[in-house]
């Protein structure tokens, strides 16, 4: 079978000949793209609709000029548009230039992507380039899934970038660019063995192919295996985390149904949770061990384990969250201070309502009695102070603090917690979380206090007509 067949037919086994748009095409002016380009032009238009040539100019080497005109040229031979980036000397890092080219590239595509109104970006890595990226992968560690190598597609800013030449082999582009007469250049780069996939290129994967000449093959098939295992893996995973995650905005889920899976399925379904939330985190092995030894500490109900970018595990009792708090804290918590009115509701932030009143509200509203002095009059609700202590039934007392404690309110909800006292400051409720207990005593009147969220008094109004 013929090079140009078996393009063709893996770019209709990857369904990219259904409903054709616009395309852009990759090209250094090396051999791989030489040759995609040209496969690209034999595929009849109706198959892959109409193409652009995206060039990126590194500026790395004087040869860089003689490509880049090569290629314009060569592209108006053949009435093909061609749209160039330069990447200029100053704005290459000191270090790590291979990887910030590659996102300059990226970069480059995503913009022309939406420029050219392209639906995909063809770029020209092969066979061998893949068994580079598992191999790379494997001696430097990481996620398992990794070494699944590249996808024949995947998303890249409103398009998607596709790899038509992963089933074939270097030596094989080569072959077709000598017989078909397709030009292309040499970088030296390619040759530099102070970049780690060159030296895998050039010294690991030959002596490997001498030990097996089908080992870029044998690679390529284990990475697909893994894949599809993977994938069902994944699967059976958010079947899971769907009897754990309580919500999504933000992620919440229960500590007990988690910690009751076997320790290995664990870490998959935290690291699983992970990648769904957050993909560019790290799930690196001692990152979610740390995680799961805090989940699992009986004697530390609360806590954090803190990741990149702002993103936190969060022990709160029974349940955990996975989050970005700075996202969900638009502005700072209210504090709640005002003298409370008698015989009417009032709000008292968070979505509740405070009412005290001198005769019984309606038969069907929960509320507290407490007997008052006059010289208790007025009543306040403020934010709670450290001072602040409620009178238990034994007579003793109780710091406020503790109460939430034991009441196991989030560290992060505690201040938003008001208390309700007396003119003299005496506390006679952390309002939400507990009462104080006061006797009733002689000359004092008996007062009824509400508190309920304002979503239920509006249903009673709605009621009452």
């Amino acid at each position: 079978m013929s090079l140009e067949t078996a393009f063709r037919q893996n770019w209709h086994a990857q369904g990219w000949d259904h409903h054709p748009q616009p395309g852009l095409v990759a090209v250094s002016t090396g051999v791989d793209s030489m040759v995609l380009l040209a496969l690209l032009r034999t595929l009849p238009a109706a198959e892959r609709g109409p193409l652009t040539v995206v060039h990126v100019n590194h500026e790395l080497r004087d040869q860089s000029r003689t490509e880049e005109a090569f290629l314009r040229q060569w592209c108006a031979d053949r009435g093909l548009p061609v749209l160039v980036r330069h990447w200029p000397v100053a704005q290459h890092p000191q270090t790590g230039i291979e990887a910030a080219a590659r996102a300059f590239r990226y970069r480059f595509f995503a913009t022309a992507l939406t420029t050219q109104a392209a639906t995909w970006v063809a770029t020209a890595h092969q066979a061998d380039e893949q068994a580079e990226t598992i191999l790379l992968k494997l001696l430097r560690g990481g996620n398992l899934a990794q070494l699944t190598g590249m996808a024949a597609s995947r998303p890249l800013g409103t398009g998607e970038v596709r790899h038509p030449l992963l089933p074939f082999t270097k030596a094989q582009l080569r072959q077709y660019a000598q017989q078909h007469q397709v030009p292309w250049y040499e970088d030296a780069t390619n040759q530099d063995l102070t970049a780690s996939r060159n030296r895998i290129r050039h010294r690991v994967l030959p002596v490997l192919t001498a030990e097996n000449p089908q080992v870029v093959a044998h690679l390529q098939d284990y990475g697909a295996q893994l894949a599809a295992v993977l994938a069902v893996a994944d699967r059976s995973l958010d079947q899971t985390l769907a009897t754990i995650i309580t919500n999504r905005h933000p992620v919440t889920g229960q500590v007990a149904p988690l910690l009751e899976r076997p320790l290995a399925e664990q870490r998959l379904l935290l690291g699983r949770l992970i990648k769904q939330t957050a993909p560019q985190l790290s799930t690196a092995p001692s990152h979610l061990d740390q995680a799961l030894k805090l989940l699992r500490h009986v004697q530390r109900p609360t806590g954090q384990i803190v990741f990149s970018n702002g993103w936190i595990l969060e022990k709160r009792y029974r349940m955990f969250l996975f989050w970005q708090p700075q996202k969900f804290v638009k502005n700072p918590p209210e504090q709640i201070s005002f003298m409370v009115v008698l015989n009417q509701w009032q709000t008292v932030g968070n979505g509740y309502l405070l009412g005290v009143f001198q005769s019984a509200p309606n038969h069907d509203s929960p509320h507290r009695t407490l007997s008052l002095s006059a010289s208790q009059l007025p009543l306040m609700v403020r934010p709670w102070r450290t001072t602040d202590r409620l009178r238990l039934a034994d007579g003793h007392h109780q710091s406020v603090r503790r109460a939430l404690i034991n009441a196991k309110v989030p560290q992060t909800q505690r201040t938003q917690v008001p208390v309700l006292v007396t003119a003299q400051g005496e506390v006679l409720a952390a309002l939400g979380v507990k009462w104080a207990v006061w006797p009733h005593r002689q000359q004092t009147t008996t007062y009824h206090i509400g508190y309920q969220p304002e979503s239920v008094k509006g249903e009673k109004d709605e009621q009452r007509y």
